[in-house]
């Protein structure tokens, strides 16, 4: 999260201060000397050598500034103030930048929050805003597949080319060849950008396999194709090595393509152009889950917004953190309140959650007995709480399974990584109406009734019911297609009624885990 901040400065007279006001935290302060070092080695007087006070105001003076990026402009505002740089030149404009004690400006990797924050400031302005910095290449090379309607952005990499382009408004050669200058409207191939960064999505630091690659467990990856359709949460229970974790990774390959009015959140939070993937240790602090500290910082689940927060081992996890998640997961939002701040944060995460049956583990393991005596169990149980559990649309067990060396990697019959990526991004491009016929509605409050569940949950039956039509829908018209061209789209005014095999499989992602 960025906030915009004006710099005012004003020069009188007096023996020599240079004074910086605005709630600036040490870094800021610190900042005087490499500025001054910065603009005597780019060609101008020192302001040491003048005997008048410099005051420097950052505005809003009531919100703690911290971090070095304002170096840049507040040297600009002391050479327009000393009559050095044209102050026509400097209205509507942004300038982010360390300086070095040579002139230099540093580069950053701030630029895709940056830019996600001037994006919400320019609703409803006229005239674009000109941003200066020096970002890093990856990063400029980022923002080449956005479109900003109203941003402009030049790259300088030393603030005398940045003052002789504010005065002439020529730019140097030899910073041109290193530099970009991108205008606006600065995307006109969004859909060929998105792609390829979905087909990055390997850089994530975490491990990810293929889905493929895991043997057996046709029912949960069904689970995971319903979930990854739709988008909701999903929690696996069972035994340590039946591939819940395997399962869980190999669900950030089959996220779908970013949208276009996705593209500014996913970078306000990630920094990157693919939705996210997030597995924190179950190990990690509140504040780095949730968010918080001071200053207010983002937690995993911003982190993972727009994409998916994993949370392996989740007994082990502490309670607190993991019945704060349920107000997240449930609006999309997490408010941080904190003295004299409240800050709202993004987190529409997809979350996925793992876990064994018993603190031993060998609970659910044919022909082995556990070890944990029932108090254990019980403890155990209790971190994972009803009202948290009723957050999940599907919650299932996976079995032990046996002879896994009979099984082929990649069995004929079962759901196959490609098919599923198709099947979710046709998934993702339609919008049909369900037809539901009074026998399965009297099944829905049959069943709902006897297995006593909540009003929330009943809706969830009645989500997963609807997206295992669509799904069933897509994957016989897919089939049927197969000799046609690729361009081929469903058609999205279709009609469906829902069938009882759809329920009756929706009831089934309903599980008692324990």
């Amino acid at each position: 999260m960025c906030q915009l901040v004006d710099v005012e400065l004003d020069i009188s007279r007096g023996l020599f201060s240079f004074l910086i006001v605005g709630l600036a935290d040490k870094c800021i302060g610190e900042s005087r000397e490499r500025i001054i070092s910065a603009i005597k080695n780019s060609g101008f007087s020192s302001p040491k050598t003048k005997n008048h006070k410099i005051t420097v105001s950052l505005v809003p003076a009531g919100i703690k500034k911290e971090g070095v990026l304002l170096d840049l402009p507040i040297s600009l505002a002391y050479l327009a103030a000393s009559g050095a740089v044209n102050k026509k030149a400097l209205e509507n404009s942004i300038f982010i930048g360390e300086l070095g004690l040579d002139g230099s400006i540093k580069q950053n990797n701030s630029l895709a929050s940056i830019i996600s924050s001037l994006h919400k400031e320019q609703t409803g302005r006229v005239n674009p805003v000109i941003l200066y910095s020096n970002f890093e290449d990856k990063q400029t090379n980022l923002i080449k597949q956005l479109s900003i309607e109203g941003i402009i952005i030049h790259k300088f990499t030393y603030l005398m080319d940045l003052i002789v382009f504010l005065n002439t408004g020529v730019q140097n050669k030899e910073n041109d060849s290193k530099g970009v200058l991108m205008e606006k409207n600065l995307i006109t191939n969004i859909s060929n950008g998105a792609s390829n960064a979905n087909a990055s999505n390997s850089t994530c630091t975490d491990i990810i396999y293929e889905i493929d690659s895991v043997v057996g467990q046709e029912k949960a990856k069904r689970a995971i194709l319903i979930s990854m359709c739709a988008g909701y949460n999903i929690i696996m229970a069972g035994p340590p090595g039946v591939g819940k974790t395997m399962l869980a990774r190999s669900m950030h390959q089959l996220l779908p393509t970013l949208k276009p009015d996705e593209y500014i959140e996913v970078l306000s939070t990630h920094n990157k152009l693919e939705r996210p993937f997030r597995s924190p240790h179950h190990t990690s602090s509140y504040s780095s889950i949730i968010g918080g500290g001071s200053p207010i910082n983002a937690g995993e689940i911003t982190k993972a917004h727009k994409g998916i927060l994993f949370l392996d081992e989740l007994p082990e996890f502490n309670k607190n953190i993991i019945e704060s998640l349920r107000q997240p997961l449930e609006q999309g939002i997490i408010q941080i309140n904190r003295t004299g701040n409240t800050v709202t944060l993004p987190c529409k995460i997809m979350c996925v959650c793992a876990m064994n049956l018993c603190p031993c583990g060998n609970r659910g393991i044919p022909k082995k007995d556990c070890i944990c005596n029932g108090n254990k169990i019980s403890i155990y149980q209790q971190k994972v709480s009803q009202p948290f559990l009723e957050r999940f649309h599907v919650s299932i067990n996976l079995p032990h399974e046996v002879n896994h060396h009979k099984k082929t990697l990649k069995a004929p019959n079962g759901l196959m990584g490609y098919q599923m990526t198709k099947t979710i991004n046709h998934f993702n491009k339609m919008s049909v109406a369900f037809l539901w016929n009074d026998t399965e509605s009297e099944l829905l409050d049959e069943n709902s009734e006897r297995r006593s569940f909540s009003m929330r949950a009943i809706k969830q039956i009645k989500d997963i019911t609807e997206t295992i039509c669509l799904i069933d829908y897509i994957e016989s018209n897919l089939l049927s297609m197969q000799l046609q061209t690729r361009n081929t789209e469903l058609d999205s005014k279709q009609k469906l009624i829902i069938q009882k095999k759809h329920l009756i499989e929706a009831f089934s992602y309903k599980n008692n885990l324990w």
